[in-house]
């Protein structure tokens, strides 16, 4: 079932042009194998969701003096993350920028899709975003499929996430689609324990462009897609 239709479709590809949204989630999920997917509706209610398990998890944090239960929704990322990942964030975000992007030849880069996204989301939630981007701040209309939370806190802080961008992909607009990995599976494929998750899940970092950019796919950092479009490799 995927998070747009709950539906899925058994005839697509990964390599599939990615005109229409729900055929190319289903074909993400079966590339990343994440355990579920869920729809990032633009809600407050799932945006604070999203905040207070990062403070579970020892990423972010709530506003000094005041308890888990405080409204998070309106506190952009930055000033959510505890002090560590803040820095590790600008550092990643900053070395994300002029980096190269693999592009040139789709068959080679699908291919390099395959061999680092199978089973990339193992253990984990894929988020599929709808979005679109406020002026100057990359693609007009895109959806993200991701397995970082925090991934989704960045982009809601620089585009309109949710149930209108998504009316706008379904009325035929172009859209870009996006794929992001920290690429770090919890669990194996007969699911057994790989590792504990950890507040800041990092694999190594590579972005891949198919169709002339309308499909990206990163992975590593949750800082490489901050600045849509995808941005940052590491060779």
């Amino acid at each position: 079932m995927t998070a747009l239709a709950q539906r899925s479709a058994d005839s697509t590809t990964a390599g599939a042009e990615p005109r229409d949204p729900r055929t190319w989630e289903a074909a993400v999920r079966r590339v990343v194998r994440a355990d579920r997917a869920e729809l990032v509706d633009g809600s407050r209610a799932q945006r604070h969701r999203l905040g207070t398990t990062g403070v579970r998890h020892g990423a972010l944090q709530a506003a000094p003096g005041v308890g888990g239960g405080h409204d998070l929704s309106s506190r952009p990322l930055v000033d959510l993350l505890v002090p560590a990942l803040r820095a590790r964030w600008d550092a990643d975000a900053a070395a994300a920028h002029g980096a190269s992007v693999d592009g040139d030849d789709d068959a080679s880069v699908l291919a390099e899709v395959m061999a680092r996204f199978t089973g990339a989301s193992r253990g984990r939630t894929l988020w599929v975003a709808p979005f679109s981007s406020r002026a100057g701040e990359g693609p007009a209309l895109g959806v993200l499929a991701t397995d970082s939370p925090l991934a989704v806190l960045a982009l809601q802080d620089r585009a309109d996430t949710g149930v209108a961008a998504m009316a706008r992909v379904d009325a035929g607009e172009p859209w870009t689609a996006l794929v992001h990995s920290v690429r770090l599976p919890l669990v194996d494929e007969h699911g057994h324990a790989l590792r504990d998750d950890v507040a800041w899940p990092a694999g190594p970092r590579w972005c891949g462009e198919l169709r002339g950019g309308a499909e990206v796919w990163t992975c590593g950092s949750p800082a490489v897609v901050s600045g849509l479009p995808s941005r940052g490799v590491d060779r």
